[in-house]
């Protein structure tokens, strides 16, 4: 894991400034705080932070061929590193490292840009050809890892993260707000856009050919396209666990001490179980709990025991909860509404002293189906077949008059095709919401890009099944954009690498393939996934209802962050974009216990802080 940066001049008689180069990636050093490193070709500049993984000794990065003709900076980990290493040396490359990054050289010497067709990892990478001037940006297929950029007619920039970019001085840091609506719909902004006007992110399974002054985008991988797998049950059972049980062995890879998040759920008890099979000693687990209200650290309990794990629990307090919030925006950069980004950053903390790489259980969510959202928008689907057109046509007239909001949301949904209401599991504002939330002037003025990002996607996979649909969309969005940014963002800046089993892509790719009643049999998601966990764990664990690391955020915002959340709503009244009347009545009905609006409210608490930091 690592930070990485780039500067490329698109003028080749102008040189980049080296001290410039050291400055920008030095911005990152949480990320790699054990060794540094420059390299700079007059136009063309490179910077790498580094933390140790693999090769303790001899990983350090700019990293370059045997005559230098091929320089790169790595973030990441190529898991199947070692067997790409064999089929190279064997042709003949000499190898004076025991690191992935140097493997990526000596294969794109070997195939060019086709070699990343061969990496299975999480990874963001820039390799400059120095014989062809080209610069070679890369993103993994999942997007596990970040990589941003930013161009205009003199220069490219990239790097992991946004601050390094506005070091440069070459471009302000200025509200997007074509992106606005977006981010009060979902709770993030999905990509290629970022809130920062005129920086973009890789998008995952592409990368970008910096080519003179042509900078080109081109996808490498994708899923939409994978032929349904024909397979008894108990065949698809075997496939996947032995998926998942080869994804973790190789993810296991380590020079430094490793160890597993645990909150008690189906997906992280799953992981902590296989990987303590396979170290064969006491596992460290982690875990994080609330001294007030709802916890599942019982539940982690239980599976810490089973596999006779050492367990480490952390409590959050309400307080601390909110004084993170800059926390999270600083290292988050984008703003997202995730309650558990703080609660995650204090674990990492908190692991930090016993463990450098943790495994955990994102991704099996979009692989088997694990959101109610998924099974209530089907439901939804076979009731618009028996509700006339002329009452479809005309609920959200009736919408209006509903006295929650979340009634409002659902007639919405049920008057709306999959492809419109669909925007995710996280998804928030629907337009009767937009309407009266929104100023009359934001609503007639805001962007279509939300809608054009999602429309997009779902025409990829529209000859494909509505559950197929969904979890491809969110695995494009939702996945990438608000989950993994969280997960990767906020453990890294606890110099802590998480590393994620269900995102081997082969698994992505095996799970797209197979049937959806292995998904969701008889109203239960995840059910393939269950079937297999049945042999590892409880069925107390098993069967129980995912939590993931939940924030009680809907108690606190309206007893011990009250007044908080009241001052910042009062300032946001003063922006342009909301109707005054409609976030008093919002507030209203939060304190008095009416609805729970805690993610709205947590929409803008974050968009304020990320407001205060970078605008």
């Amino acid at each position: 894991m690592s930070a990485i940066f780039c500067i490329y001049l698109f003028d080749s008689y102008r040189s980049v400034d080296r001290s410039l180069i050291k400055e920008c990636t030095d911005l990152m050093s949480h990320r790699g705080p054990d060794a540094s490193g420059y390299y700079v070709d007059s136009n063309v500049g490179l910077g790498h932070r580094r933390l140790s993984i693999i090769d303790l000794a001899c990983g350090n990065q700019p990293m370059t061929n045997e005559d230098g003709q091929i320089v790169i900076v790595f973030d990441g980990e190529i898991y199947n590193y070692r067997e790409i290493r064999r089929s190279l040396s064997s042709k003949g490359h000499i190898f004076r490292t025991d690191s992935d990054a140097e493997v990526i050289v000596h294969a794109y010497e070997e195939l060019g840009t086709e070699c990343v067709h061969q990496f299975n990892g999480m990874f963001a990478f820039v390799l400059w050809d120095k014989r062809t001037k080209k610069l070679w940006v890369v993103r993994d297929r999942l997007g596990i890892k970040p990589l941003y950029y930013y161009q205009d007619t003199e220069v490219f920039i990239c790097g992991s993260e946004i601050k390094s970019i506005l070091k440069t001085g070459l471009i302000k840091s200025e509200l997007n707000e074509n992106v606005l609506d977006a981010y009060f719909s979902v709770g993030y902004v999905p990509g290629p856009e970022t809130m920062f006007k005129r920086i973009k992110k890789t998008l995952p399974g592409h990368f970008l050919l910096v080519d003179g002054i042509d900078v080109t985008d081109h996808e490498y991988w994708d899923f939409a396209d994978v032929h349904p797998l024909e397979v008894s049950f108990s065949e698809a059972m075997e496939q996947v666990n032995g998926l998942l049980v080869d994804s973790v062995h190789k993810q296991l890879m380590s020079d430094v001490p490793l160890g597993c998040l645990l909150s008690g759920g189906l997906d992280s008890s799953v992981i902590a179980s296989i990987v303590s099979e396979a170290v064969g000693e006491t596992l460290n687990v982690f875990t994080l709990s609330y001294r007030k209200g709802f916890s599942e650290e019982e539940y982690a309990k239980i599976v810490a025991q089973k596999l006779s794990c050492k367990h480490h629990v952390f409590y959050l307090e309400a307080k601390k909860f909110f004084l993170s919030l800059q926390t999270l925006v600083q290292y988050a950069e984008e703003p997202i509404v995730e309650p558990a980004a703080i609660a995650l950053y204090h674990v990492a903390k908190l692991a930090r002293e016993h463990a450098i790489v943790l495994l955990s259980g994102e991704g099996s969510e979009e692989l088997f189906a694990g959101a109610n959202l998924h099974r209530v928008m089907l439901s939804i689907n076979k009731a618009q077949v028996f509700i006339p057109w002329f009452v479809l046509s005309n609920l959200r007239v009736i919408s209006q008059q509903l006295p929650k909001y979340k009634y409002r949301k659902y007639v919405d949904w049920l008057s709306s095709p999959l492809a419109s209401r669909f925007q995710g599991t996280s998804s928030y504002l629907t337009p009767t919401l937009k309407k009266q939330i929104y100023s009359a002037d934001f609503l007639a003025g805001k962007t279509h890009y939300l809608e054009e990002q999602f429309s997009m996607l779902f025409n990829k996979v529209k000859h494909r099944t509505p559950l197929f649909k969904m979890l491809y969309v969110n695995t494009k969005t939702w996945l990438v954009d608000d989950l993994l940014l969280k997960a990767e963002k906020m453990t890294m800046a606890a110099s802590v690498e998480l590393r994620f089993p269900f995102l081997d892509y082969r698994l992505v790719e095996m799970a797209s393939r197979l049937p959806d009643a292995y998904k969701i049999k008889n109203g239960t998601g995840k059910f393939i996934l269950k079937k297999i966990a049945e042999r590892l764990l409880p069925s107390e664990i098993v069967y129980r209802k995912k939590m993931g690391f939940p924030v009680p955020t809907e108690d606190w915002f309206k007893g011990e962050l009250l007044a908080d959340i009241k001052e910042i709503v009062a300032e946001l009244k003063k922006e342009p974009w909301f109707n005054s009347m409609a976030l008093d009545d919002l507030m209203s009905r939060h304190e008095a216990g009416i609805e729970d609006h805690s993610k709205i409210l947590m929409t803008l608490l974050v968009f304020e802080e990320w407001r205060r930091q970078y605008v």
